[in-house]
């Protein structure tokens, strides 16, 4: 099977144009607010108001490999062109949620009220190992026929969401879909579809003073930004002068995350400063998420 690294399922750069200014201001300034980088080249999204017909015709033959949602003039319904099942349900989703429209899905997983293999290793926080466009879609036509595949979570099946459709099974035999970590790769069989934790990493800043629950509640919503859905953070990244929080403890063990404290002492004094020394890729920039509390979310593949 041909193998190869998705290091792009997550989006972060959103192109925003159309006729309806106001409503493409209000589009930008909701996007941006959350964490996206608001963009006018090499973006990940193209968000374009207008017919379909014109953002086909402007935006396809270049950017059919990136996420291409039109939505009409007046804000009535949201409709993602391409790559529905590789986050442009979720995106759109999200847009026409908070606009109050009409949210226009139209791939066969989607119109039997199933998420996609790919859609389920997104909202658990997955990369997909061993993609292959022809495997990955013979899973997901088996999803769509018999309504249901197997996962099996190589010991971790408390880890990860099982949505409607996906069952956890105990043996790796039985099993379409394989969870575990990269170390094990090599150790299974790769006529299955092999996920491994997508390495996601939560920049966090916060006045000590800051409740456990006010946090919990930050990084939740840090990751539902992005439509990632399971309580579990690969990596809390925080400044070294919180080494001594108590709270950080029990905020890693809530999240089964690891932390990691950086020395930003030399550095200017934001979020996305402690990603960047770690080399992450930021995908949610910094954001202010609770009253002294600032977070942002990047994501560093195997």
């Amino acid at each position: 099977m041909f193998l190869k690294l998705i290091y792009a399922l997550y989006v972060s750069r959103i192109l925003v144009e159309g006729i309806n200014k106001n409503l493409v201001k209000q589009i930008k300034s909701l996007f941006d607010e959350i964490g996206f980088y608001i963009t006018e080249d090499n973006p990940d999204v193209i968000i374009s108001v207008n017919s379909i017909n014109y953002t086909i015709m402007k935006y396809y033959s270049k950017f059919r490999d990136k996420i291409i949602i039109n939505v009409t003039a007046d804000g009535s319904s949201v409709i993602p062109i391409t790559k529905e099942n590789l986050g442009g349900s979720f995106i759109a989703g999200f847009l026409a949620d908070v606009m109050g429209s009409n949210l226009i899905l139209t791939t066969t997983t989607s119109l039997k009220g199933l998420y996609s293999v790919e859609e389920f290793s997104w909202l658990n926080g997955l990369t997909i190992l061993n993609y292959d466009p022809k495997f990955v879609k013979a899973i997901n036509k088996k999803l769509v026929k018999n309504g249901n595949i197997n996962v099996y979570a190589n010991g971790n099946d408390n880890k990860y969401i099982m949505y409607e459709g996906y069952n956890i099974v105990k043996e790796e035999s039985n099993a379409d879909i394989i969870i575990t970590d990269t170390d094990n790769f090599r150790n299974f069989s790769h006529d299955k579809l092999i996920l491994s934790p997508a390495g996601i990493y939560i920049g966090l800043r916060y006045i000590p003073s800051t409740p456990l629950e006010v946090l919990i509640y930050t990084i939740k919503m840090t990751l539902k930004s992005i439509y990632i859905l399971n309580n579990r953070v690969d990596y809390i990244v925080v400044p070294k002068t919180l080494q001594y929080d108590r709270k950080l403890q029990e905020l890693v063990r809530y999240y089964s995350s690891t932390v990691i404290y950086v020395d930003d002492s030399d550095y200017e004094q934001s979020c996305n400063t402690l990603l960047d020394k770690l080399g992450v890729k930021i995908l949610l920039k910094e954001s202010k998420r609770a009253f002294g509390t600032f977070t942002c979310l990047g994501m560093k593949n195997p």
